[in-house]
């Protein structure tokens, strides 16, 4: 029985050492998630959709926009993501509620970061946004709040609505007018801005 023992203590040392010296860094692979991230890519990058990296910040404690503001309309018809984008997607995205104010700037210098500020809000309480992401095709940007779940059981935000800090850079933007939503379950908010 003491040689069963040591040999399962051993087996067990041994294979954790190997793993943690032969491990990938960064997050596991996830094969359903990860097929599902490729379908989509392939298909918005097909339908002449290209991804745009935006930085965000939190906690926001004001809202405010540089410069004159841009005048934000609210579209009914394009709920969700919009016809133009929702047949992409392999997973739909999981939106905010509403987006319920909007401070973006009317316009910005080439090369500069085009800098917004928004409050949006949950259905849920036991959710937050996850992901904030850009997609831009010609002069027309979507910007696509995900929520995930909180972690654990008992963990909730505890507000169901929030100000976001999105700000991405407009380098390869060539200067001219574009059209920018947010998109939500409900009407997607809509302004133009300037790229000079």
């Amino acid at each position: 029985m003491k040689w069963i023992v040591a040999a399962i203590i051993i087996f067990v040392i041994g294979y954790t050492a190997v793993n943690f010296y032969f491990r990938k860094p960064g997050r596991a692979y996830r094969p359903y998630q990860d097929s599902q991230d490729r379908a989509t890519t392939t298909r918005l990058l097909a339908a002449g959709w290209q991804k745009i990296a935006v930085d965000t910040r939190r906690p926001v404690e004001k809202a405010n926009a540089e410069g004159a503001p841009a005048a934000v309309t609210r579209d009914y018809v394009g709920i969700g993501v919009g016809p133009d984008l929702d047949s992409k997607f392999a997973e739909k995205p999981k939106l905010l509620a509403t987006i319920d104010k909007v401070y973006p700037p009317d316009s910005v210098s080439h090369g500069s970061d085009y800098s917004l500020t928004f409050t949006g809000s949950l259905s849920d309480l036991k959710a937050q946004v996850g992901e904030l992401t850009l997609y831009r095709r010609g002069n027309e940007l979507i910007l696509i709040p995900s929520i995930e779940p909180l972690p654990g059981k008992e963990l909730m935000s505890r507000w169901n609505d929030s100000n976001y800090s999105v700000s991405f850079p407009t380098a390869n933007l060539p200067p001219g007018r574009y059209e920018m939503r947010i998109v939500a379950k409900g009407p997607a908010a809509v302004w133009s801005f300037t790229v000079r």
